[in-house]
């Protein structure tokens, strides 16, 4: 059998609990690492789009179960094979399913003390159904981390009308690939708190200037590397904005963004939650 295509692998990247290496940045934040410290060690997590199952791997490691699920069962398994899993008296389960919500129904009933659900509202239809059903699975005193883009940004923006021509198109887009949910901030939040949770942190990453630059640089190589593509010019327009993006250029911006998150955190890229189930909601 052919090895499955790794179309989003981060098993080499920081585990999002507790950063990101992006935009030329190595941002690192404690919103999740300080909640997860109050949660007792043994304690079962759920991995709700667990990709590359970085997160999964780092959930382990600090000692949760762990239950990671994701479109593909052997594109997990195949991730899986990456990682020295710790021999610290925890347990995987992967599951794999054509739709995420339905992956739930094979966890046998568990309720979780924490699950994660990184960069995966953004591309689903209907995110506050799918918060409900994860809420049935979280135990009364359970929490979630969520990691959602902020819709006003130049990225946001740019991939809408990316989604809308590739629409009029008819062009293929990779299953996980297209963001159909743009909203601002303060829209995130109001879906987590209808969803029937009580949002404990709001803390948004990932610097206006910093994201604002990549995107300039980025979106134009993207863009006309597909055209490019076309005409039988192969250009690597990730590893050139990689390289654009980086040095001192970024860390002046990084500078930059942090003097003025004060004024100008509405813009920044990433949005990151914990919230806990509202009881009787």
């Amino acid at each position: 059998m052919d090895n499955p295509i790794r179309t989003f692998d981060r098993t080499h990247d920081m585990s999002k609990i507790d950063g990101c290496n992006t935009r030329g940045i190595e941002y690192r934040w404690q919103t999740f690492s300080k909640e997860i410290s109050t949660i007792p060690v043994g304690a079962r997590a759920l991995d709700f789009g667990a990709g590359s199952l970085r997160e999964s791997f780092d959930l382990a490691v600090r000692g949760f179960s762990v239950t990671s699920i994701d479109l593909n069962g052997e594109l997990l398994g195949s991730y899986k094979s990456d990682y020295s899993w710790p021999d610290n008296g925890t347990t995987l389960e992967l599951i794999g399913s054509d739709h995420l919500t339905d992956g739930l129904s094979k966890t046998d009933g568990k309720k979780f003390d924490l699950v994660t659900c990184f960069d995966v509202l953004e591309h689903i239809d209907n995110p506050r159904a799918v918060l409900r059903e994860l809420r049935t699975h979280m135990k009364d005193d359970g929490k979630i981390f969520i990691t959602v883009p902020n819709g006003r940004s130049l990225f946001e923006i740019a991939w809408r009308v990316d989604l809308m021509i590739a629409h009029a198109t008819n062009r293929y887009l990779r299953p996980g690939e297209p963001h159909v949910q743009r909203n601002s901030p303060g829209k995130w939040r109001q879906i987590v708190e209808e969803s029937g949770f009580s949002i404990r942190q709001h803390e948004m990453e990932i610097g206006f200037f910093v994201n604002t630059a990549a995107a300039l640089v980025q979106l134009p190589l993207t863009f006309g590397g597909r055209v490019l593509r076309k005409l039988g010019v192969n250009v690597d327009a990730a590893s050139l904005s990689e390289r654009i993006c980086s040095g001192r250029r970024m860390t002046a911006l990084d500078a930059l963004d942090r003097k003025t998150k004060a004024i100008l955190a509405p813009l920044y890229g990433w949005n990151l939650f914990v919230a806990t189930p509202k009881q009787f909601a």
